[in-house]
């Protein structure tokens, strides 16, 4: 089933946990400083462990009934952090793709649908809206990146952890003109706003309006599920938009998380039970995790579901 299809005939999709927080503080890989695991697939031991990684959510998911989307490792491989990278050579973002159709392709017995996502991230810190890019420059910086992975051949598009409207304004527009479902993922606070302070409902509104009425999907990552819960509370008339969810799995906000090494996360039924308060008062499609979980937080999730 394609992502139309599967988004509106079930009534929750499981998404897998962190894969680039679980892997940046391994001893097994090494991520390259640019593209950081978009690399791993290169070598062969590291492709191994990322390949597992990938499998753990699957195989959560396979267990417990769910479809499942699982994101190509590519937030930090645009096409200016890949010409500084040893990897200029290469088709870093198709290769990418490659890799989860193959892992896929494994799976092709299974009772369940597997999407595959075409990850991108914001051009600067995910928690600092003052790096953010402003429209026309996210156009265009971004355009290199989205139409190789549109090209390749994913169920789906999303850019994940933008701080700011105006770079997300920028990829909607790149993203609307590949024909391929596309989702809008930011970082929001307690009060309901983007970390630029924009009102989420009014980011929702202004990509409509420049970009067509409901041809974005929108989601919220990297905060707890009691962050998301108190802004959509404060956002009423958007029920609905939100299609999707990687939660963190520590309560903070994003300035008190900001720079920190320390890896911060609570025990999965706890999480779990955030996420059962979250669902119960919010729909939400596509269900994942992000810093701090693993399979064992999304095998809780699934209970929950």
């Amino acid at each position: 089933m394609n992502f139309e299809s599967l988004t509106r005939t079930e009534k929750h999709i499981l998404s897998q946990g962190s894969v680039f927080e679980l892997l940046r503080r391994s001893p097994e890989v090494e991520f390259d400083e640019n593209i950081f695991h978009a690399g791993l697939i290169y070598d062969e031991h590291f492709s191994k462990v990322l390949k597992g990684v990938y499998e753990s959510y699957i195989d959560t998911a396979v267990n417990s009934g769910f479809s499942i989307a699982i994101g190509t490792a590519t937030w930090r491989a645009n096409e200016e952090r890949i010409r500084a990278s040893v990897f200029s050579d290469r088709a870093v973002n198709e290769d990418n793709v490659q890799f989860l159709k193959d892992i896929r392709a494994n799976y092709s017995r299974s009772n369940i649908s597997i999407l595959i996502e075409g990850d991108i991230g914001p051009r600067g810190d995910a928690y600092k809206p003052e790096e953010a890019l402003d429209v026309d420059t996210a156009y265009s910086f971004h355009s290199p990146q989205i139409k190789a992975l549109a090209s390749s051949g994913v169920d789906y598009l999303q850019a994940s952890t933008l701080p700011a409207l105006s770079e997300g304004l920028g990829i909607a527009l790149v993203m609307a003109e590949t024909g391929l479902p596309y989702v809008i993922s930011f970082v929001v606070d307690r009060t309901g706003c983007l970390l630029d302070g924009t009102k989420l409902t009014d980011a929702i509104s202004r990509i409509d309006d420049e970009v067509g009425a409901n041809s974005a999907r929108f989601a919220v990552n990297c905060v707890h599920p009691r962050i998301l819960h108190q802004a959509l509370d404060k956002n009423p008339g958007i029920e609905g938009r939100i299609i999707s969810f990687h939660g963190n799995t520590a309560d903070l906000s994003a300035a008190e998380l900001d720079g920190s090494e320390e890896l911060i996360t609570e025990e999965p039924v706890a999480f779990s039970r955030a996420y059962k308060e979250l669902l119960s008062a919010h729909d939400i499609k596509i269900i994942g995790g992000c810093c701090g979980s693993n399979p064992d937080h999304i095998g809780a999730i699934a209970k929950v579901l």
